[in-house]
């Protein structure tokens, strides 16, 4: 998404209890105006779709992993258990 210092003027049509949440977000966290709490608001849940997606692709991959890759995991984790531990005993 492309920012600029302009911004953009929109008209949205809400429930009444979602302007009531949205006043009290504004006034709690010192905004000037709605349009701050809504644009605040907006940015927490694109953020929170977009970690999700990256969680829901990473779930993706080693869900498809080959049961060869899954093993090789497995020693691995193994391996650097043991390694760690070496560490810690000194």
């Amino acid at each position: 998404m492309a920012r600029s210092g302009r911004k953009l003027r929109v008209t949205a049509t809400l429930d009444p209890r979602m302007v009531e949440a949205l006043d009290k977000l504004a006034k709690e966290r010192g905004l000037s105006s709605r349009s701050q709490a809504l644009e605040r608001a907006l940015s927490y849940w694109l953020r929170e779709q977009e970690r999700q997606r990256v969680g829901e692709e990473i779930e993706a991959y080693y869900r498809g992993r080959a049961p060869q890759e899954r093993r090789e995991d497995e020693e691995w984790t193994k391996l650097t258990s043991r390694a760690a531990k070496h560490l810690t005993d000194d």
